[in-house]
């Protein structure tokens, strides 16, 4: 029972950060004493951080998150976005990061309505991630500001020389060979020695590292997260008056070149991509070049399930016959410039791909793609014709069979793979049992399967009327339903390894009465669950038709129904046709070793689950708590395993139930409250 002590003071250090006591006091205040209708006037977060803890810039370093704020009142009015403060450097042991310590106003501008009058109420959300020497803790409230239209509001004071939004921009110019940035110096200006880029196109270590010689500051580009074409070069620093003042710099022709050539890259198919930014999608539609932007992310399943598009021969060879220029819009980040670029479209998410040519409207593509797609709409837009979506080409009935030869195919995808070994189980289970307990498996299956189709189209219908853009696997943007995800493929192989027994049927196997049937019910909502990142062949022009912002509700329901029934077939026809199941093997030991290697699929989903994850949260603190957690909770499986067998003692079996507990469901408390 030491082992069990031990697990319990692991769950209190670890649950001790729970409890942790805010450092960091945030309020909205007001700067505009003479707040007037149709003018703009100026507010703040305040935050106000206990000694030897900091908050972030909006480029936070090497780690850390900037604040967020998320209104939920303005009174009509237009809030803009963050005003930054200059930042201070703080190395901690070799972690370079840009900060705020002490008292720091983030400011914005409201941009009150010329027929406002009386008392304008704003209402917020603020989040910040608030660090010391020991750690980090993300934190969030409720702030509230009232202000009346007319003078006599009042106002906190604050220093606009420490914020460059209120100064000129100065202009100086650079050049680079791909290894470093050169950088000229304003020769009228007296500035400070640290200069902070607004993006990673210079490391944090490399901004302390810059040199300067001969009028030039020097900086090397090694390690880099951010290319110096994906975006303006803009630095931050001090000023002789002590306040700050952003610098642009602009990269000379011959540099502008050979720096998208060096950040140009090769693709499938032989095709080059380089990547996105509003001066280089404007410059290509400048030159009269078809442009084709692809808005993806490391952590978008079905972005990188489109990208098999790319590898067709056929689409690879007209992209390049048509010179389009390829830029990839890279959001792993959620950079803001894109997420801006996004709602142009009227999306909040991604995957989006489009072309683009000046003085065409732009052809929006599927969100899961198709060769076939992609071929249509660049022959329209060379054309110079508006393109037609395939979805409008085809009779419904069409694309209803084109669905539910697509939710066929989607038992062989990848992301089903970890569940074939549960089901294989459970027909090998189910051909020594009676007719009637297998149909009755194959109906609760496949009714699991199609409530799960069902369930997520009406929410998918829920969220467009709404206002949101949302598509196929649009859960695997979520960190929480990651989470869950991995935690429970973990759960789950665990039990199919021996470490502990939750039954089988849990997976898709049992072929009992009561419980079994609710399991067997639940193994088709999981395989459901785990189906969605992945396209199958057909399904992706189909799913196009499907989330088409025209289809009425029922066309969606029985559309996603259709994929349901076609994904459920193959169970449903060995339930259902004895001959059929005669055919599986009969129980037997080979079985058991089945089932304990078709753990390793489980585990293997679970570890690209927490990469999807990393490249989510963009908090190492975090994934390195999260890697921890998913640790802790393979012990309280172990615990439940090892103690609460059937051959334990009634006090061993209900301790180690209590432990397990405490264990699972603490760890998951901890990990959800904390995510980003």
């Amino acid at each position: 029972m030491r082992l069990l002590a031990l697990g319990l003071l692991s769950l209190f250090a670890l649950l001790g950060d729970l409890s942790a006591a805010v450092r960091t006091k945030v309020d909205l205040v007001n700067l505009t004493p003479d707040v007037r209708a149709g003018e703009k006037s100026l507010i703040a977060l305040r935050y106000r951080c206990d000694p030897h803890f900091h908050i972030y810039w909006k480029n936070p370093g090497d780690a850390g998150a900037s604040p967020t704020v998320e209104w939920t009142e303005k009174s009509g009015t237009e809030v803009g976005g963050f005003i930054w403060p200059g930042p201070k450097l703080l190395d901690q042991a070799g972690v370079m990061n840009f900060v705020y310590e002490n008292e720091t106003l983030i400011l914005m501008e409201v941009t009150v309505p010329a027929s406002k009058t009386g008392t304008i109420v704003l209402k917020a959300k603020a989040e910040w991630l608030e660090c010391d020497d020991k750690g980090c803790w993300p934190h969030d409230t409720l702030v509230e500001l009232a202000l009346k239209v007319g003078p006599g509001n009042s106002a906190y004071k604050y220093d606009p020389k420490l914020y460059p939004h209120f100064r000129k921009v100065i202009s100086t110019t650079g050049s680079s060979d791909g290894k470093t940035l050169t950088v000229a110096l304003p020769a009228d200006r007296k500035l400070g020695d640290l200069w902070f880029p607004e993006r990673n196109f210079v490391t944090p270590n490399a901004t302390v590292m810059q040199k300067k010689a001969d009028g030039k500051l020097t900086f090397e580009l090694r390690d880099a997260t951010e290319t110096l074409s994906s975006g303006p070069l803009n630095f931050t620093t001090r000023t002789e008056d002590g306040g700050y003042v952003d610098i642009n710099v602009k990269l000379g022709a011959a540099t502008v070149k050979s720096a998208a050539a060096e950040t140009a890259q090769p693709h499938a198919g032989g095709i080059e991509w380089q990547p996105w930014s509003p001066e280089a999608q404007a410059k290509a539609l400048a030159d009269g070049k078809i442009v084709y932007v692809d808005f993806t992310a490391r952590w978008c399943a079905t972005c990188q399930v489109n990208k098999r598009v790319y590898k067709q021969d056929d689409v690879a060879a007209a992209l390049t016959t048509s010179g389009v220029v390829l830029l990839k819009a890279d959001w792993t980040k959620k950079d803001a410039v894109i997420a801006e670029e996004l709602r142009k479209y009227g999306r909040t998410g991604i995957p989006l791909n489009v072309f683009l040519k000046a003085g065409q409207p732009p052809a929006v593509l599927s969100e899961a793609l198709t060769g076939t797609e992609v071929l249509a709409a660049l022959k329209a837009v060379s054309a110079g014709k508006a393109y037609q979506a395939e979805t409008t080409t085809h009779a419904f009935g069409f694309w209803l069979l084109l669905a539910f030869g697509g939710g066929v195919l989607l038992n062989l995808m990848p992301c089903v793979f970890p569940m074939i070994g549960l089901k294989v189980l459970g027909f090998a289970k189910e051909a020594g049992a009676s007719r009637r307990t297998v149909v009755l498996n194959g109906l609760l299956y496949s009714a699991g399967v199609i409530a799960s189709f069902l369930a997520l189209a009406l929410l998918i219908i829920g969220l467009k009327s709404g206002g949101s853009s949302v598509g196929w696997g649009f859960q695997m943007q979520s960190p929480g339903f990651v989470l869950g995800t991995c935690v429970l493929m973990i759960v789950l192989g665990l039990s199919l390894a021996g470490v502990f027994e939750i039954g089988v049927g849990l997976g898709g196997v049992s072929a009992g009465e009561g419980d079994g049937r609710i399991a067997t019910f639940l193994s088709g909502v999981l395989a459901t669950v785990v189906a969605t990142p992945c396209t199958a062949p057909g399904l992706g022009a189909a799913l196009g038709f499907a989330l088409d912002k025209e289809r009425s509700t029922g066309e969606t329901l029985l559309f996603f129904t259709v994929i349901g029934l076609g994904m459920a077939l193959p169970y449903l026809l060995l339930s259902l046709f004895p001959r059929l199941a005669a055919m599986l093997p009969r129980p037997g030991e080979w079985m058991e070793s089945l089932k304990q290697g078709m753990s390793f699929p489980l585990f293997a989903y679970a570890l690209y689950l927490l990469w999807v994850l990393n490249a989510l949260v963009e908090d190492a603190a975090w994934v390195r708590d999260a890697s921890l957690g998913l640790a802790l909770i393979a012990t309280s499986c172990w615990v439940l395993g090892r103690w609460g067998a059937l051959h334990r003692s009634d006090n061993e079996r209900r301790g180690a139930k209590l432990v397990a507990a405490v264990l699972f469901v603490g760890t998951l408390a901890y990990l959800f409250a904390t995510l980003p």
